[in-house]
């Protein structure tokens, strides 16, 4: 990845997103565990930084600017250099682009970064405006690049059997490429990122904290399913059938709450919702568990198609890189 080519590259050995969207959903039983828990790693995180997960997805926004710009500008930055300044240069805040790009409310966007700046997470330099060094580590993505190189290694694993690629790679490679050019992986991971974010907030009507605890029921049952798969090769449409018959010890309040951070007077309450809409359930021991999602269940399949469709992107831009290279 990166340096002088020494020939062109043989487009036709090159990964199409749309290829990597069928194999994915052909094999889905062996990519859903992976997946679901870099995704759920990732929410339950937003909320720990701050205590709140608002506060910390504006930080990531302010972040993929950035990002956006380096990549906008052909600047290249390796992931060292990235986590190891002592600050970042950001634009001028514009509090109604982040409240349309994160379905929050002006006045709360408004509030919350004021609270960032108030912490000194954002800084005033001069004129300027700075993320220093102590909010750089909060986001610095130390799981979420070990998280996503185990994802994108099984959906190669299953690329190389069907002889889709056709050379060995090693998992060091994935992270390697990645790294070496951060500002290419970090513009497309923020795109991913932030449209499955934006579309699943949307479905809970823009509250974060309900969509973090819907996650936990969801991805411990995904785990299960994977520990007890009979065949590898259970496509999307079986494994939603199989997830929503198997069944789970469920999770308590109490474990809800210890697992997101979020306080149980706060778990409970929004649970109250999330029961009424059927997306979980209680038992008779006072266990959650999903639930079969009531009337939602169609909506919910096409935002969880589309997030595939866009990670399918995403990792057929990394596969790419180190295919063509």
């Amino acid at each position: 990845m990166g340096g002088k080519l020494s020939q062109i590259p043989n487009i036709n050995k090159s990964i199409d997103k749309a290829n990597l969207k069928v194999i994915i959903s052909e094999n889905y039983l062996n990519f859903a565990p992976e997946y679901m828990s870099f995704l759920g790693e990732w929410i339950t995180g937003t909320y720990k930084a701050f205590n709140d997960a608002d506060k910390y997805i504006i930080l990531g926004y302010l972040f993929r600017k950035t990002v956006t710009f380096y990549y906008d500008n052909f600047i290249k930055v390796n992931y060292e250099t990235f986590y190891k300044t002592d600050h970042f240069d950001i634009e001028k805040i514009n509090i109604v682009e982040i409240s349309k790009a994160l379905n929050i409310p002006k006045e709360t966007a408004r509030r919350k970064v004021t609270e960032l700046e108030k912490v000194g997470v954002i800084k005033k330099k001069g004129k300027h405006l700075i993320i220093d060094k102590t909010a750089i580590k909060l986001v610095e993505p130390i799981n979420t690049m070990k998280n996503l190189t185990n994802v994108f290694y099984i959906i190669y694993k299953i690329c190389r059997k069907k002889n889709i690629i056709d050379r060995d790679i090693e998992k060091e490679a994935i992270t390697n490429a990645m790294k070496s050019n951060l500002t290419y992986t970090w513009y497309h991971y923020y795109k991913f990122i932030f449209y499955w974010l934006y579309n699943w907030k949307k479905f809970f009507n823009n509250d974060t904290e309900k969509f973090i605890i819907w996650c936990i029921p969801m991805l411990h049952r995904a785990n299960k399913m994977r520990l007890e798969k009979k065949s590898p090769e259970v496509d999307i449409s079986s494994w939603r059938l199989g997830i929503e018959k198997l069944e789970t010890q469920g999770i308590n309040t109490m474990s809800l709450s210890d697992i997101t951070g979020i306080p149980r007077p706060t778990v409970t309450r929004k649970l109250k919702t999330l029961f009424l809409n059927k997306h979980l359930y209680m038992d008779k021991n006072k266990l959650i568990h999903p639930g079969d999602q009531g009337t939602y269940k169609a909506e919910m399949y096409n935002i969880q198609n589309n997030s595939l469709n866009e990670f399918s992107d995403f990792t057929a831009k990394i596969f790419n890189q180190i295919i063509l290279k």
